[in-house]
């Protein structure tokens, strides 16, 4: 820190304060310190070493010029007079070094050097007028040469002695010319540091104005959302986050870690392994949707469905992850509402439909060994299709609701579709639809029978329920790929292109199913998708409105 003697020197000066810390004002008066200085000492030395020019009218009349340059500064508005001043203090100075110069009688030759400041001053403040460049040139001329047009010196001046006096002059112009270039210079970065501070001001702005805009919307939605980085800090978490939080935090672990949450899965009961909780596997870089899991203990208990997605740099390294908890326990809580009822009135529907098949084909052979029971017998028939086919509707219901587990063995999927198409001969010879066995003779893997029946059945099913008189309906089945792939095509009426978004949803049935009236609640689909799901395969679907479709099912062999 400067002390003492040096910043009292400094204040002198002018170079105690950075200018940039002054408005414009104070840096006009403060810029004239310098100068004040040079001349006061100049005015020091003279009165030690010549003190008889203090009786000089041009020596006085310096003084007095150097005053009151310093007048315009300290006495008029600068907003008002600005570009005056720029001019009239320079020229102020020029006009006293000149008259000092003048009436130093001699002595003071290294006066002349202290014209550098006003030089400086009009070369910095108006660096682009070729005015002030000539000015400089001929008042330091004016200054050097006018102690000879008044007689002082030598009485014998010679060419060498005016050469050597034209040299400041010059050498100040260029000193001038050098100042004018550096102010431009500084100008330039100075208005290249105000567009930026303006653009950053800008960006700021709408950072800012962005930054406003997520926090409104992160607030609104009804979902809780907390961001962490690569390391699983949190970096943002909104309310509705912190109360879902506060749902998992155990009683006796006020500020518990992440693996000490309460936090159960789909059973509600078993707690998830830690390295299997949402923000666990976003925090290694997964990306997830609808993972299911129950928050908290039995009395404040909430299930949340959660997906995250992690954040990438440039250089595609993981930076981070949002993750959102959506609360969805009265959703859950409906379905499973939903699928109790449902096995419940399955069982309760399933064992009178049991009963009734079964008189009905009592009564049948009953009615067969009586004369002229003819039409007694059709009744009946129609009678037994109809419970068959409810039966079958509750049969889906029931696999709906309970969707009973994979008894997974070595089996011959060849078999199963042979099986299958045997057993739909009699529903395509009534149809009038050709049904055409394509599967060779073997193709083992392992998968469970009964469950891939009930898929080929439903599929070949469906093709002939929904195609007319004259229709083809072929099944196919192949190994390629450690994969087992079963088609069933059919030239019936097709499917839409939005329908066949759709088509494995529970309870959809097209609008051309609709029509038809064809028997059917919705399921045949969505079990088929379970199933296949369950064997770790996949089902889709090509078709096109009057041309026919083709489902295809892919499982692994193993």
């Amino acid at each position: 820190m400067t002390t003492g003697l040096p910043r009292t020197f400094l204040r002198l000066i002018g170079a105690d304060r950075r200018l940039h810390d002054l408005d414009r004002h104070q840096r006009l008066i403060r810029n004239q310190r310098p100068f004040l200085f040079t001349v006061g000492f100049v005015c020091l030395l003279v009165l030690v070493l010549s003190p008889q020019a203090y009786g000089q009218g041009l020596f006085l009349a310096g003084l007095a010029l150097t005053l009151l340059s310093c007048l315009p500064a300290v006495l008029l508005p600068w907003r008002r007079f600005a570009s005056m001043m720029y001019w009239l203090i320079p020229l102020l100075q020029f006009a006293a070094i000149a008259a000092l110069r003048a009436g130093g009688n001699g002595y003071l030759v290294g006066l002349s050097l202290v014209v550098v400041f006003p030089v400086i001053w009009l070369a910095w403040f108006m660096p682009r007028s070729l005015a002030v460049h000539i000015i400089n040139f001929t008042a330091t001329s004016f200054i050097v040469i006018l102690p000879i047009l008044l007689g002082q010196g030598s009485a014998s001046f010679s060419l060498e002695d005016l050469a050597g006096r034209a040299i400041i002059p010059v050498i100040l112009t260029v000193i001038g010319l050098f100042a004018a270039n550096v102010s431009r210079s500084i100008d330039a970065q100075q208005q290249e540091l105000v567009d930026k501070d303006r653009q950053l001001r800008l960006a700021a702005a709408e950072s800012e104005r962005r930054a406003q805009l997520l926090n409104t919307v992160i607030e609104t939605v009804p979902v809780g959302v907390v961001v962490v980085d690569a390391e699983g800090h949190d970096m943002m978490m909104n309310s509705h986050q912190r109360e879902l939080h506060q749902i998992g935090v155990p009683r006796e672990v006020p500020d518990p870690r992440e693996d000490q949450l309460l936090v159960f899965g789909e059973d509600k009961t078993t707690p998830l392994p830690a390295e299997e909780r949402p923000v666990r596997r976003a925090v290694k870089g997964s990306s997830f949707t609808h993972q299911l899991i129950w928050l908290g203990d039995q009395r404040h208990r909430r299930a949340l469905s959660v997906s995250a997605n992690s954040m990438k740099d440039r250089e595609g390294s993981s930076t981070g992850s949002v993750i959102v908890f959506s609360d969805v326990t009265e959703l859950v809580e409906a379905l499973e509402v939903k699928d109790e009822f449902l096995q419940a009135m399955s069982h309760e529907l399933r064992t009178p439909l049991t009963s009734i098949l079964g008189y009905i084909d009592l009564v049948l052979e009953e009615a067969e060994s009586l004369p002229a029971a003819e039409s007694l017998c059709a009744n009946l028939q129609v009678a037994e299709r109809n419970a068959s086919r409810l039966l079958q509707m509750v049969t889906d219901l029931l696999t709906t609701a309970a969707r009973p587990a994979l008894k997974v063995r070595e089996a011959d999927l060849a078999e199963v579709v042979h099986s299958s198409v045997a057993s739909a001969r009699l529903q395509a010879d009534a149809a009038g639809v050709t049904l055409i066995d394509g599967v060779g003779p073997s193709l083992r893997g392992r998968f469970d029978p009964d469950r891939m029946h009930q898929v080929v059945d439903n599929l070949i099913s469906n093709a002939i329920k929904y195609s007319a008189a004259g229709a083809t309906v072929s099944v196919d089945a192949w190994h390629e790929d450690r994969s087992l792939h079963i088609t069933v095509t059919d030239t019936g009426q097709g499917i839409s292109e939005r329908d066949q978004r759709e088509i494995f949803e529970k309870f959809f049935r097209t609008e051309e199913a609709r029509d038809s009236a064809a028997p059917g609640i919705g399921l045949g689909l969505n079990i088929i998708k379970h199933i296949v799901d369950d064997h770790h395969g996949s089902i889709r679907v090509t078709s096109e409105p009057g041309r026919g479709s083709t489902f295809t099912v892919t499982i692994p062999v193993q």
